[in-house]
């Protein structure tokens, strides 16, 4: 007897553990599994997709006036969900499904996201958490586009910031000539300047042949005087002569 129960509990202990090994525990974020946050996120968009653009732009607004009216940062958060789903939505097409699922924790941060097929463009739900408290602090929507788009926006912007570089090089090329021309008016009016400031010299009048020969006249006349009379020339002046011819 005793032998049977041995075997009996022997079996029962081979099977628990054959059923332990056989089971896998899924990986906790807080308190919720990976599972969970996939289902509320597909919850949600389901919720969204019930809704007209209409309804979208009236929560959109609702939610922006209470988030400028009050401190709760929920409905600054609800207002980004409906904001950026109304603007990647019109461009996905109809609805088709869910695809895949993918969280991740980095640091403080965990990050969920979900992608939802359309027949035009895919798009992503994105979940970012508080690893601490697993609370939300960011919600995005985002379309999904192809390596070739990804890589002819990107060609574009390069060429676009290009352009930008040599338009504003070519205004600085021609600024840096144009200094050129006022450099020129600026001697222009410093040369101006310097010739109006020069002293004005009075034009000397040339003294004729006939002053001349009075001057030396006068000369010999005041020295005869002087020597016949015993005077300086210093007392005397002749102001006039008379010639006689």
């Amino acid at each position: 007897m005793k032998k049977r129960v041995l075997l009996v509990l022997c079996a029962l202990v081979c099977l628990l553990s054959f059923a332990a090994c056989g089971t896998t525990t899924e990986e906790m974020y807080g308190n919720y599994t990976g599972t969970q946050i996939e289902s509320a996120m597909e919850s949600q968009v389901n919720s969204l997709e019930g809704l007209s653009s209409e309804e979208l732009q009236q929560y959109l607004a609702a939610y922006k006036s209470q988030a400028e009216s009050s401190d709760d940062e929920n409905y600054a958060l609800y207002a980004s969900i409906y904001e950026s789903w109304s603007e990647c939505r019109p461009e996905a097409g109809d609805f088709v499904g869910f695809s895949d699922f993918d969280i991740s924790k980095s640091g403080k941060t965990v990050t969920a996201t979900l992608n939802i097929d359309y027949s035009k463009r895919d798009m992503q739900l994105v979940y970012v958490f508080n690893a601490n408290d697993m609370k939300i602090t960011a919600v995005n929507t985002q379309l999904v586009y192809s390596l070739g788009e990804t890589m002819g926006k990107a060609g574009l912007n390069t060429i676009m910031g290009i352009s930008i570089v040599f338009v504003i090089l070519l205004i600085l090329s021609l600024l840096i000539y144009c200094f050129r021309f006022v450099s020129k008016v600026e001697t222009r009016v410093v040369k101006n300047k310097r010739e109006e400031m020069k002293p004005q010299v009075k034009a000397v009048e040339p003294v004729s042949e006939d002053e001349m020969d009075d001057t030396e006249l006068i000369a010999v006349i005041a020295a005869a005087i002087a020597a016949s009379t015993g005077a300086s020339t210093d007392d005397f002046v002749v102001r006039s002569i008379k010639r006689r011819y």
